[in-house]
């Protein structure tokens, strides 16, 4: 089944269970938001994308990122490369 992070996120929230993401998704994240990164910010980012979900706050661009057993994927609106920079900083500032 496919959901986004931003509901991954406030399940984590608002309700209980176990709700993460798996080792492929936040390889695919890292990936996605890393790319072109300088290594410390990548570590920055691995940290952080580690961190349990119910620690990290919500963004609407988080709805962006689909989630499914495949891993993560993004759906882009206008730039890429905007879009990233976006989510590396929400992500870096959870």
């Amino acid at each position: 089944m496919q959901q986004n992070l931003d509901n991954l996120i406030w399940d984590a929230l608002n309700t209980q269970g176990v709700f993460k993401l798996t080792d492929k998704q936040k390889a695919d994240i890292l990936g996605m938001v890393g790319k072109g990164c300088r290594q410390n910010t990548k570590e920055r980012l691995e940290r952080k994308i580690n961190t349990p979900l119910f620690c990290w706050k919500r963004h609407g661009i988080y709805s962006r990122i689909t989630l499914d057993d495949n891993g993560a994927d993004y759906i882009c609106g206008q730039s890429w490369p905007d879009e990233m920079r976006t989510l590396r900083e929400c992500i870096l500032t959870n």
